[in-house]
């Protein structure tokens, strides 16, 4: 059915073996929605144990490491890992398939500041309209008066190729720049493009260039 993209569920620690089954069940429920969303392919997805990589509060985390390659950590002592499979499978995949399909389309999508930014607004706006759920965390950091402060300095350098990913998405306190800052950042100027253009959803953005969000 999803013979296109390709599910793994690495076991070796033998930690995850007994939530093997239900990984695969709620990764291939979640396919079905998002393919039907965006025309996704050619993607190995793995899922393996690797509890420093897992969202502390969540007990899972991904990264798309190329454009046909996405790695899901997972932390099986998390307190309620099995709810984590069961409802953050569905977030988790929707934001790396979204990364995905528009690094697919794009060769750029962290070559600046602004790229990185709308890349990650992107694909949680696009989990939004698969899940039907609330932001994350990330999406809503900063306080409305950080918010005015960080986007003036984040404009200053929305164009730079040299800016520090690690500073602007988990923070610095040398720089005063919040945990979080680039994603919320991100989501709000999506956010907005979204307002403007109410016949538009995620789903339909994966390919539009990142200048035509903040034109």
């Amino acid at each position: 059915m999803n013979k296109d993209i390709n599910i793994c569920v690495l076991t070796a620690s033998g930690r995850l073996t007994s939530f093997r089954k239900n990984i695969l069940k709620s990764a291939k429920n979640s396919l079905k929605i998002i393919k039907y969303k965006i025309p996704v392919n050619n993607v190995d997805i793995v899922f393996y144990d690797n509890p420093y990589g897992a969202i502390p509060h969540l007990g899972i985390g991904a990264h798309t490491l190329n454009p046909h390659l996405v790695c899901i950590s997972l932390d099986p002592d998390f307190s309620h890992f099995e709810k984590t499979i069961k409802e953050e499978t569905a977030r988790t995949l929707a934001h790396e398939l979204h990364h995905c399909i528009r690094w697919q389309n794009h060769s750029s999508m962290y070559a600046t500041l602004l790229d990185a930014m709308i890349t990650e607004g992107l694909a949680d706006h696009f989990d939004i309209e698969i899940t039907n759920k609330k932001p994350q965390a990330w999406d809503t950091a900063l306080a409305s008066k950080q918010y005015n402060r960080l986007s003036i300095k984040a404009e200053r350098e929305y164009r730079n190729k040299n800016y520090n990913h690690y500073e602007w998405f988990f923070g610095s306190k040398r720089k005063s720049i919040p945990k979080w800052t680039g994603y919320t950042i991100g989501f709000n100027i999506v956010g907005e493009y979204l307002k403007k253009h109410p016949d538009k959803k995620p789903s339909q953005l994966y390919a539009v260039q990142t200048e035509g969000f903040i034109k």
